[in-house]
């Protein structure tokens, strides 16, 4: 990472990544962020696009845009400004600068350890990638990651729970946001973790730590007060400030599938079809015995005439 970038230069980037275009208009990364626009353009994460025929002011000291015409005295697009004549515009500033994902993405995970080390698979054009597998501190396996941008705005939640719908989580999935965490939605969709950018970065806000990263999917991502939370990858559900851990993928199972229904408000499931999901064999029908060898999973767990379900 450049050490030119600070973190107002990534506070800034990060903005213009949650606009609609993930674009910043040359006259305004000039006229109000002169002094980290230099360190984006050089670092090529910032680049230009097309060229506008407008500018802010850059001697009235004015917010609105102002049409500018070409001067052949000048050879220069400008403007006649009534207290400073005329003003040429710089050639930088009639640029549209976008971020360029490419980059960015590579020096965002140049941290993590990833496999393969490929390119990053665009999912959903513009707005969500697949970037590899991660082996993170402190977990045996590696874990699949996703960065998206702009997961606040409802339409492309939507678009990013149909792709998650059609490529399930293979037990978890680290979903990085490049939307504040207090932006987020609270209805994550199961098997995913969702963390942001910001909440892992390092000082300048463009690298993942690795450790920041393991320690965010340890705690979990829950964004709200629930009374009843789950670890994306279902190892583990507290209830009411008590935690209980299943280290188990078939006992995880059951614990994902009776939560998911328990936070939809319909509650209840047949048992023979949640320990049939979980891989559990036919002579295993009773959550007695899928939970055999433990009994606190009674707390928050209730079977009744073939059907189950959670509860506080």
């Amino acid at each position: 990472m450049p050490s030119s970038i600070d973190r107002k230069a990534a506070d800034l980037l990060l903005s213009v990544i949650e606009t609609p275009d993930a674009a910043i208009r040359g006259s305004v990364l000039d006229g109000y962020y002169g002094r980290v626009a230099p360190a984006l353009k050089e670092a090529g994460i910032l680049q230009p696009k097309d060229h506008l025929r407008a500018a802010v002011s850059l001697a009235d000291h004015e917010d609105e845009p102002i049409n500018l015409t070409w001067s052949p005295e000048h050879r220069a697009y400008g403007y006649f400004s009534p207290t400073a004549g005329w003003v040429s515009v710089p050639g930088d500033q009639l640029a549209t600068f976008r971020v360029n994902f490419s980059r960015l993405l590579d020096q965002l995970v140049e941290r993590l350890d990833l496999s393969p080390r490929s390119a990053p698979v665009e999912l959903v054009p513009d707005l969500l990638w697949e970037v590899g597998d991660a082996r993170l501190p402190g977990r045996s396996k590696r874990t699949p990651v996703w960065i998206g941008r702009r997961l606040g705005d409802p339409a492309i939640w939507k678009r990013f729970i149909d792709t998650a719908r059609k490529r399930p989580a293979p037990g978890l999935r680290i979903v990085l946001s490049f939307t504040p965490g207090n932006c987020l939605p609270t209805d994550v969709h199961l098997g995913h973790t969702l963390i942001a950018v910001r909440d892992v970065a390092d000082h300048y806000g463009l690298a993942v730590v690795p450790d920041l990263l393991a320690a965010r999917v340890a705690a979990g991502s829950q964004l709200n007060d629930d009374p009843i939370t789950m670890a994306a990858d279902g190892a583990s559900l507290t209830v009411r400030g008590t935690r209980y851990a299943f280290s188990g993928s078939k006992q995880r199972a059951i614990i994902r599938q009776l939560y998911d229904a328990w936070k939809s408000g319909h509650p209840e499931l047949l048992t023979a079809e949640v320990l049939e999901s979980a891989g559990f064999s036919t002579s295993v029908n009773t959550l007695g015995k899928a939970f055999s060898g433990r009994s606190d999973w009674r707390e928050f767990l209730n079977e009744e005439h073939g059907r189950c379900w959670m509860f506080l």
